[in-house]
């Protein structure tokens, strides 16, 4: 583990079938390295500087418009930023590639759905006679308020999603608005679609604290 001082300058890439992602250039007293971690995905592009923690130096290749370009990379397993500067970060000179594509993801065969056993002729006479009968329409004064209801609907549709994407615990704290901090190691797809999420929502990310805080105004 390193442990040193250094610069970030953080660009997000916007064309990406997974959606945008950042990478940045880091610069330390002994070298400058490409960082492409997932922890960076919830910054906004600019130019950060702070302490740094490196795990890994390392040579990467990938293919880009029929060239292949090495780099040095570095892996980090934390940072701490002390001051930050957001601008726009000079493009780069060729198309980066989604590190997500960089390296193939195993196929996984498909587990066939079991076939669900055949009931009875006696077991589906006796379901049909067990329902009940279809309930009679509904009075005015009942589709009136099923317009409510339909908006009930809607904010619990919203709600379960929250859920899905975030889990309970933190699904809560967004319906509060609250403060959120969310996990790095996590999926790199599902943490950018956590991190669109929360912007659509009217947080924001606080680089220094590696936090999301709703905004009021």
């Amino acid at each position: 583990m390193i442990k040193c001082n250094g610069t970030l300058r953080i660009k997000k890439i916007r064309q990406s079938r997974n959606g945008a992602f950042c990478i940045a250039d880091l610069s330390t007293d002994f070298g400058e390295f490409k960082v492409k971690d997932p922890l960076l995905d919830q910054f906004e592009e600019g130019e950060y500087q702070g302490t740094v923690w490196i795990s890994e130096i390392y040579l990467s290749q990938y293919i880009s418009y029929g060239k292949a370009v090495t780099e040095l990379r570095a892996r980090l397993q934390d940072l701490h930023i002390d001051s930050e500067d957001r601008k726009t970060v000079r493009p780069v000179e060729h198309s980066e590639p989604d590190p997500l594509d960089e390296v193939p993801t195993p196929q996984v065969p498909k587990k066939l759905a079991p076939v669900p056993e055949k009931r009875s002729d006696w077991a589906s006479v006796k379901s049909n006679k067990l329902k009940k009968p279809s309930a009679p329409s509904q009075p005015a004064e009942e589709q009136d308020a099923g317009g409510a209801s339909k908006n009930d609907a809607t904010a619990q549709a919203s709600a379960s999603g929250n859920i899905e994407l975030f889990g309970q615990e933190l699904a809560a704290l967004i319906d509060q608005h609250q403060v959120v901090k969310l996990d790095s190691t996590v999926d790199r797809i599902l943490l950018r679609n956590q991190a669109a999420a929360l912007r659509a929502k009217g947080f924001a990310f606080d680089a220094k604290q590696q936090i999301w805080i709703f905004q009021t105004s």
